[in-house]
């Protein structure tokens, strides 16, 4: 992936860990090869998490994913209207712990996603 790639710090909130990446996306056409690039990273383990969730902002078109976490996709999507980032894909992991979070979750799939994209500046 030729673009820069920010990644957030893991959070581990009663067993459910969460783990956000950003970066550059020119067209949305790209997106599965972002994807597949984040999926064969070393030492992230991503392959394994249980949800991969997503929103873009790119050429003009949005986009989103809940990956199995209903209403994620659109939380992320809000996010990156809301701080006015453009040509930009953030992704959030989540390694499932067996304890239900219930609202928290939507506190920390935010947390992770607004410091990816922070430790990039999108």
């Amino acid at each position: 992936w030729p673009h820069k790639l920010a990644n957030s710090d893991r959070l581990t909130d009663r067993k459910s860990t969460f783990f956000a990446q950003a970066s550059v996306l020119p067209h949305p056409a790209q997106l599965p090869h972002f994807l597949e690039y984040l999926r064969a990273l070393p030492r992230t383990n991503v392959k394994r998490a249980t949800h991969c969730m997503y929103a873009y902002r790119a050429a003009g078109v949005a986009g989103q994913s809940d990956g199995g976490e209903g209403g994620s996709g659109d939380r992320l999507a809000r996010l990156l209207r809301l701080t006015g980032c453009e040509d930009v894909v953030v992704v959030v992991w989540r390694w499932y712990g067996g304890v239900q979070l219930g609202s928290d979750r939507w506190k920390r799939i935010s947390e992770v996603a607004r410091e990816a994209l922070n430790s990039g500046d999108f």
